[in-house]
């Protein structure tokens, strides 16, 4: 819904300058107009455009030819409570009284009239042959195609049900051989193939990385361990 919001200002330049205060506080500057033509056909055309109430056409249109100005406010969604924010804002203003008129009211939102791609055509996607009229006929059988086909169920996209893999991978997606512990042929370890010795030792651990026992390096010096 729109809220139509009119008020008569004492001349343009104070009714624009109340227009500018709304469009500051967030109403859309193509939903303010200020009425202020002296050419009676403008004059009407514009309070029609700006879908002023028909009650206040003529209270409008004596103002605006004594030198007065409307300001007319479409208050819709933008920015949210447009309408309360434009009242509270004219309320600041010195208006113009013209007496009992409806300058707030609602009006349905959308198109005044639906648009039409052919004035006299009844549907624009049938056969309307040029004798017999209108038969209701679907455009579609013109073309030699269906409106619908029946649904098969399928496992694959390709004609057949097969796997698009297949087509340049002939071997097998999936393998059921026993998996295998090591990758190279007869389950040897990498390592064995450059490395002699066993990877792992049972020998005992020493507690020394000198051979033969876990004397200090500096006693095979004859060095003293403390000074």
């Amino acid at each position: 819904m729109t809220t139509i919001i009119s008020r008569v200002f004492p001349d343009k330049a104070s009714a624009d300058k109340a227009g500018d205060r709304l469009i500051y506080r967030g109403v859309p500057a193509r939903d303010c107009m200020v009425i202020s033509t002296q050419d009676d056909e403008k004059l009407a055309a514009d309070m029609d455009a700006a879908l002023i109430d028909d009650s206040a056409k003529k209270a409008y249109a004596k103002a605006v030819k004594s030198g007065n100005a409307v300001l007319v406010i479409h208050a819709t969604y933008k920015p949210l409570t447009a309408a309360t924010i434009v009242r509270e804002t004219l309320a600041k203003y010195d208006t113009i009284d013209v007496g009992d008129v409806v300058d707030d009211y609602y009006v349905p939102d959308g198109p005044r009239s639906a648009p039409r791609v052919l004035g006299n055509h009844p549907l624009f996607l049938t056969v309307r042959p040029k004798r017999t009229g209108y038969r209701g006929r679907p455009i579609t059988p013109g073309f030699g195609f269906r409106l619908l086909s029946a649904r098969k169920e399928r496992t694959s996209a390709i004609r057949g049900g097969g796997f698009k893999s297949r087509m340049f991978w002939p071997t097998p997606l999936l393998s059921k051989k026993q998996r295998k512990k090591s990758v190279i042929s007869g389950g040897r370890y990498m390592s064995k193939s450059f490395w002699p010795m066993p990877l792992l030792s049972t020998k005992e651990r020493s507690n020394s990385v000198i051979r033969g026992g876990d004397l200090p390096f500096s006693r095979a010096l004859g060095w003293p361990p403390v000074a």
